[in-house]
């Protein structure tokens, strides 16, 4: 083809300078902007006239822009997308009709919410929970089953079988393997500090825990047993643990939610500076491994349960007291906790 040659098959479009239909070209580039006090950017396409290079309006284009502008804001806000509500309504093989009377919404709001309306944040925590949490969903299936055809209840509860089956019944496993791919150089060791933090900082900057597993407080921090059983063995060597990851397929990620990627990803480039060593003085240093602790010395072996529900407070104090308000501010805490390490590890040296 020539240069400055166009395609037979290339998109026309009225040009206002042209004064006719002339075949145009997309190109994309990115765009940071503000919503109601909320920073985000998004991808924007530009349709530009072949013949004279002017902008040219293209209805399909302007809808595309609208929705990635409507869904870059409700990342931003940590409010269900539409990509993840129409995943949520596939993954468990429901209308968006039957969904909203499991939940007791009103018969036509999912579709609403599909359909670009911003939903409401109760709603949306509530919908972005379910997305993340078979568990949960089964839950809203059996309690409001009477609201819904029988056809879709075994649908639904199919659906949600499949689900679990394919993940184990078990988020801490999509978690970890989060961390497996893209944490550089991470040991078992680390892989457990950070089982925990995202457990800890979860709740109250999600306003769900990301998974119920019984933690320990082993001599070396908090322990996820079954975790640390599964990838004790994993690998010895760098090429070994490269083949590993290697082996991780992407589909295995799929129990967590675009909100949960991106708070592990804040939570990664947090914690990603610190060696096993540096972790484990962390959390030797926070109530709730020492609570679970007691009397017992730093050597002694334990498999005392660090609960839940002391992880949960203590980290909620810890959000309010550093302002955490976001993902991306954990690095306050982190910042202040290796500034402690470091104090103490002076002062123990100079004495």
């Amino acid at each position: 083809m020539k240069k400055g040659e166009i395609l037979k098959t290339s998109p026309v479009a009225f040009c206002i300078e042209c004064g006719e239909k002339k075949p145009y070209t997309v190109t994309d580039s990115r765009v940071t902007t503000s919503v109601r006090g909320t920073d985000f950017s998004y991808v924007e396409k530009s349709a530009c006239c072949c013949a004279c290079g002017a902008e040219i309006y293209v209805p399909e284009i302007n809808d595309a822009n609208v929705k990635a502008r409507q869904e870059g804001y409700r990342k931003a806000s940590h409010l269900i997308t539409v990509a993840e509500l129409e995943r949520l309504l596939g993954k468990y093989d429901i209308g968006a009709r039957p969904l909203a009377s499991l939940l007791g919404f009103g018969e036509i709001t999912v579709n609403r919410y599909i359909s670009g309306q911003l939903p409401s944040r109760s709603h949306s925590d509530i919908l972005l929970e379910l997305l993340s949490c078979p568990d949960k969903m089964e839950e809203i299936l059996e309690n409001g089953k009477g609201s819904i055809s029988r056809v879709a209840y075994e649908k639904c509860r199919a659906a949600i079988g499949r689900v679990k089956e394919a993940q184990g019944n078990n988020k801490i496993d999509a978690v970890s393997m989060y961390f497996l791919k893209h944490v550089t150089d991470i040991t078992n060791l680390v892989l457990q500090k950070l089982l925990y933090y995202a457990q800890g900082f979860s709740k109250p900057l999600l306003g769900y825990t990301l998974f119920e597993d019984e933690c320990q407080a082993w001599r070396y921090g908090p322990v996820y047993p079954e975790i640390y059983e599964k990838y004790k063995y994993s690998w010895s060597v760098q090429s070994e643990h490269d083949d590993f990851l290697a082996s991780i397929p992407e589909a295995s990620l799929s129990a967590l939610s675009s909100v949960e990627r991106e708070y592990l990803e804040s939570l990664t480039r947090a914690f990603r500076w610190y060696s096993s060593p540096i972790l484990i003085d962390f959390t030797h240093s926070e109530s709730p491994w020492k609570n679970a602790r007691g009397s017992l010395e730093p050597s002694d072996p334990s498999t005392n349960v660090i609960s839940n529900a002391d992880i949960e407070t203590f980290f909620s104090v810890v959000v309010d007291r550093y302002s955490i308000k976001t993902p991306d501010d954990i690095q306050k805490y982190c910042n202040y906790r290796f500034k402690s390490v470091r104090s103490r590890r002076v002062q123990t040296n100079t004495k």
